[in-house]
Order: C-alpha cells, then sequence, then structure tokens
C-alpha cells in the first residue's frame, strides 16, 4: 500500500557485522557500544537486544532518564553507564536500576562515597579524567586529590578519557591525550582503562585499553575515514521519501518560498514534491545544494527546504520512472551521510541524531 511517509529503513544485520567487525580490530579489549539519544536516532529498543545477542554487555547512554529506560528493554543482562553523570536526586534511580555513573569532578566522586557508606556496599562508577577535550573529566589537579583520597568504597571499574580530534588520524592532539591518559592512570595502575571511541579505534592497539566505546562506526557514520579498516564496515541505513506530487516548472518561473530558484534555462523542467522537511532533520541549509536520487539518478534539490516538504529536480529521470508513490533516495547507497553532511555544512552525528519520529521505521 502506497503512503505519503518517508520510510527509514534499519539492517540490525549490519549493525550486528559492523560489531562482529571491530571485535576483531579490537582482539585484547571489549568493545562496548555508545547508545546515547536513542541509538543516535536509530531506535535503541530494536537496536540493544541485537548487540547484546552478538556479546555486547557494555552500554553508554547520556543521563540518567536514558539509562532507566534502557534498563527496562534490556533486564539485568549488561553495564549501563550514564555519561553526563548524576545529581543527588537521581542517586536512588541509579542505585535501584543498578545504573553505573560515570564521575568527572570531586563533588559527585564524594556523593557517591556518601552512598556507599550509607548501604555499606561498594557502588560502581567510572572515573572520567580531562586530557584534553575539556567537556566533562577530572581536572588535572581534581585528579590527583582524587589519587590521594581513601576510596576504597568505591568499585571503580575503568579510568576513562575521550579522544577530541579521533577523526583526523595524524592529528597530534592524539598522541598528546594518549601520553597524558598514560602517565595518569598509572597512578592508579590496578584499575582497567577505557580511551577510544570509533575514531580511537582505527588509531591502533595503543589507543584501545581494557574497553572500546564505540557508537559512530556501529550506525555508518564516518565510514569514509582513512584508514584500512573503514572499508569493512558497512551503512545499516535507507531513507526513501515518496513523490506526493509532479508539476512543469516554466521557464522564468520561480519554486518554493521567497522564490530563491528560477528556472533560468530554454525549456521548462520536471519537479517532484516530496514530503520531507526541516521538522523531519532534512536540514534548511540543503536548499538550493542537496542531492537526492531515483533509481542512481540525481534530482536536485530546488528552493528552499519547506518544514513537511521539499522540491526536487527530476527532469534527467526518465518519464516511466516519474509516477505519484515513487520511492526518492535520501539516505542510501548514492545519497551518503558524509554527502548529506558537508551539503549542509555540518556532520553526520547532526544528521543521523535529527531524523525526524514522523518516519516511518522497518527494522530488517
Amino acid at each position: 500500500m502506497n503512503s505519503s511517509k518517508c520510510v527509514l529503513n534499519i539492517n540490525l544485520d549490519i549493525i550486528a557485522q559492523n560489531y562482529k567487525t571491530l571485535q576483531t580490530l579490537c582482539p585484547q579489549a571489549e568493545v562496548g557500544a555508545a547508545v546515547k539519544t536513542n541509538c543516535y536516532g536509530l531506535g535503541v529498543k530494536d537496536i540493544s537486544p541485537t548487540l547484546i545477542k552478538h556479546g555486547c554487555c557494555h552500554f553508554f547512554v547520556a543521563n540518567c532518564e536514558e539509562g532507566l529506560f534502557l534498563r527496562n528493554i534490556i533486564g539485568s543482562s549488561a553495564n549501563i553507564y550514564i555519561l553526563n553523570g548524576f545529581f543527588r536526586e537521581e542517586a536512588n534511580i541509579l542505585i535501584e536500576y543498578n545504573l553505573i555513573p560515570v564521575l568527572f569532578n570531586l563533588e559527585q566522586i564524594l556523593l557517591w562515597q556518601q552512598c556507599s557508606t550509607r548501604l555499606n556496599k561498594r557502588l560502581k562508577c567510572i572515573i572520567n579524567i580531562n586530557t584534553g577535550m575539556y567537556r566533562l573529566g577530572m581536572s588535572d589537579a581534581d585528579f590527583y586529590k582524587f589519587v590521594s583520597m581513601d576510596i576504597k568504597e568505591l568499585d571503580i571499574l575503568y579510568l576513562m578519557s575521550h579522544l577530541a580530534s579521533s577523526e583526523e588520524k595524524d592529528n597530534i592532539s592524539n598522541q598528546i591525550q594518549l601520553n597524558k591518559f598514560n602517565a595518569q592512570t598509572s597512578l592508579l595502575p590496578h584499575i582497567k582503562k577505557t580511551f577510544a571511541n570509533s575514531g580511537g579505534i582505527f588509531l591502533g592497539s595503543d589507543y584501545q585499553f581494557d574497553l572500546v566505546r564505540p557508537g559512530a562506526a556501529l550506525y555508518g557514520i564516518n565510514l569514509e575515514l582513512s584508514n584500512k579498516h573503514s572499508k569493512y564496515l558497512q551503512n545499516p541505513l535507507e531513507l526513501h521519501a515518496p513523490i506526493i506530487h509532479l508539476n512543469e516548472l516554466g521557464v522564468g518561473e520561480s519554486v518554493g518560498y521567497n522564490s530563491t530558484y528560477t528556472n533560468t534555462s530554454n525549456k521548462s523542467c520536471r519537479i517532484a514534491t516530496i514530503p520531507i522537511g526541516f521538522a523531519d532533520g532534512f536540514c534548511r541549509s540543503l536548499s538550493n545544494k542537496g542531492a537526492t536520487y531515483i533509481n542512481g539518478i540525481k534530482a536536485p534539490v530546488i528552493g528552499l527546504v519547506s518544514m513537511d516538504s521539499t522540491i526536487i529536480d527530476v527532469s534527467s529521470v526518465p518519464k516511466k520512472d516519474l509516477f505519484l508513490g515513487q520511492k526518492v533516495e535520501i539516505i542510501g547507497n548514492n545519497s551518503k551521510l558524509s554527502h548529506i553532511s558537508s551539503n549542509a555544512n555540518t556532520n553526520e552525528y547532526e544528521i543521523l541524531t535529527r531524523l525526524g519520529t514522523r518516519f516511518k521505521r522497518v527494522y530488517i
């Protein structure tokens, strides 16, 4: 049955294969998964059980709410880490649902210690150290204070830091951060370490330590990293929109809000309207420079992207392939996330996490 809804196909087998590929690249480390922001917008309810089935037992989410939602999906079968730490009001929820906070300042550490003392139980946590990202992570001064503290009440599973430029393989900051991480963690040599995100995995075994935390590499982001391994990772996504209207744009006529595109050719052009707009995450910055595809043939975006719809030039597409309900590729083999993000002057993470809730999501 034809529908005016866009369809986002998410291939769980490919996500599983990407996970297994990363396992082979990290033979000495466990492979976790960043599933924050609803698995980067793709659906944690369906993806997390797939990852568990293939051996994943470490999941990273942003906050307590995400952690609670995930715990209700996967049960007690895996560790769930809360990257943004916690506030006092959330402590009891973390304890009740066995959610493990990532602690990045002395205030949080002291609060978690108090909870441990009150319960007479060593509570699990990760300690995040700043090595150059300056987003989260203990300062040098606080870390050295922490090292001198009596922390026997805490069950510290990992010392952690986060790479700022891991997607840039030759960026010197990667080595600088690694050196600092090695120096700091050497003060607590008995505690395991986690350092590498997706890009960090491809920097080599020196960055992998005991646990790696891929997100992007699982979901088809940055598949074109300049390294020999990225070719083994696959894109698990296809997003299609149906044609809902066909029209002719005459010579000298303009299309869309504010008439930003005018047909300056010497003949009319064939145009089509598809039901995807900036409310669905199809960026307004793609106006007059984005591209879609019909059966592998490019159909450029013309005019301003509207809230709920976009107009494309289908003049190059054979007439037999132009009909109401015809599938238009938004993301796929021809329209890659990297191309879309480049045209939109943003990154692939933003494109993926903004994909709208109005799409019909199909898991295959």
